[in-house]
């Protein structure tokens, strides 16, 4: 009777584990469910990454598109501002000195601010009095006077200016003034 019993829990437990088993190997061969946590490379390689890279390439161009008529719009804006000013390229703005020659008996009508420093040739101040001011000096000069080379000099009343007395001048100005 010993041998029964032994022999029908072996019977038991060999049942148990071929059962056990079996669970076992029907689990792991159904795949990644939508509960299993389990990822594996060849769904990362297969399926995740393209889809990521897909959505990326997606915004993108999305954003490519978008900075693209962003642009287009700022050139058309700035192309027509410069078409409404003429052409800028030939003036430079007013707070950079521009290089002015001139011939003897040319005069620089400037308005007030304006500075002027003499680089090569002769010239006099001319308008009211005092006609400009030295301010590398510190001092006025009077109308008819003559500039010295490299001094700057500020006009402080409208319409005063310099007048060349060489055949040629050239002058550093910086601010409004007109060439007569």
């Amino acid at each position: 009777m010993k041998r029964k019993l032994v022999t029908a829990i072996a019977v038991l437990a060999a049942v148990a584990l071929i059962s056990g088993m079996s669970i076992l190997i029907a689990g792991a061969t159904t795949g990644a469910q939508g509960q299993d946590p389990l990822v594996t490379l060849s769904y990362l390689t297969s399926r995740f990454t393209p889809h990521i890279l897909g959505e990326l390439r997606n915004d993108i161009s999305a954003s490519e598109h978008a900075l693209s008529q962003r642009f287009d719009r700022e050139l058309a804006a700035l192309e027509a501002r410069l078409g409404q000013a003429g052409d800028t390229q030939a003036i430079p703005p007013a707070d950079s000195f521009r290089v002015v020659t001139l011939s003897r008996g040319q005069r620089i009508n400037a308005s007030v601010g304006t500075e002027i420093m003499l680089r090569i040739g002769s010239a006099t101040g001319h308008g009211s009095a005092p006609a400009l001011v030295d301010y590398t000096n510190g001092v006025t000069l009077a109308a008819g006077s003559s500039l010295v080379i490299n001094h700057m000099y500020l006009v402080t009343i409208e319409g005063n200016g310099v007048q060349a007395t060489a055949d040629f001048v050239r002058l550093l100005v910086r601010g409004e003034f007109t060439v007569s």
